[in-house]
């Protein structure tokens, strides 16, 4: 499914940047997004750990959004959506306070790591209307590629995990869409709204002297973006 995914991505860039005759504009677009991950994840597991004890939620964040987007003809476009990675805060869950230590189970809610995502997408949009409309709402299809890197385990999940932790989160790729409207401003100017989410899983690997932990996460998200767009 994975090598399906990407080569789709490969094709709908190649004809986004091919430059035919067909193609009429670039669009640039520079603005913020917000990031709710919806996370959920399977409860903690591994060597000394209390069975479905403690899990993991991953925190929302906002970041700078930038796209390049390349007219195919006067209703499809191919658009790279990129942005400055965030790093999310990773917190405590218990799951069951009874299997736990008081002092870990009153670590419920605390961060336990932090993790940095890049996620670019790869979209074809479909968009309503023509060239001459105001107003263009739009949709998207594509393929969504997520790695996590630059992973840091807090003193709180060192603290849980008995000592100095290492964590490791594998990539993610899978199908994305979003729905989202432009409107002119005037001249090569425009202002675009857009919500967007995609099928993101990794499994978490956490190393404590050698002992690995593990949780599997699944994400839901919900990204929020406003940006303004330059056309040429």
């Amino acid at each position: 499914m994975k090598k399906i995914l990407l080569s789709a991505a490969v094709a709908a860039l190649a004809l986004g940047a091919s430059g035919t005759a067909m193609a009429q504009a670039t669009t640039l677009k520079l603005g913020f997004v917000n990031i709710e991950p919806n996370s959920s994840a399977s409860a903690v597991s591994g060597p000394l750990t209390p069975t479905d004890a403690l899990s993991l939620k991953v925190q929302s964040q906002s970041t700078l959004f930038f796209s390049a987007a390349r007219e195919i003809d006067q209703h499809w476009e191919a658009e790279l959506a990129l942005g400055v990675p965030p790093t999310h805060d990773v917190s405590v869950v218990v799951l069951n306070s009874n299997k736990l230590p008081g002092s870990v189970a009153a670590l419920d809610g605390a961060i336990g790591a932090k993790v940095r995502q890049i996620a670019p997408t790869l979209f074809a949009n479909y968009r309503f209307g023509d060239n001459t409309s105001q107003i263009r709402p739009f949709v998207g299809i594509g393929v969504n590629y997520t790695r996590f890197d630059k992973t840091e385990s807090t003193a709180v999940n060192d603290a849980i995990n008995g000592g100095p932790t290492t964590l490791k989160l594998d990539d993610s790729v899978g199908l994305a869409f979003q729905l989202g409207v432009t409107t002119k401003l005037g001249g090569p100017w425009s202002l675009t709204g857009v919500w967007s989410t995609a099928q993101v899983k990794t499994k978490l690997t956490t190393n404590t002297y050698g002992i690995e932990r593990t949780a599997d996460i699944t994400f839901h998200p919900s990204v929020f973006t406003i940006a303004v767009g330059y056309s040429f």
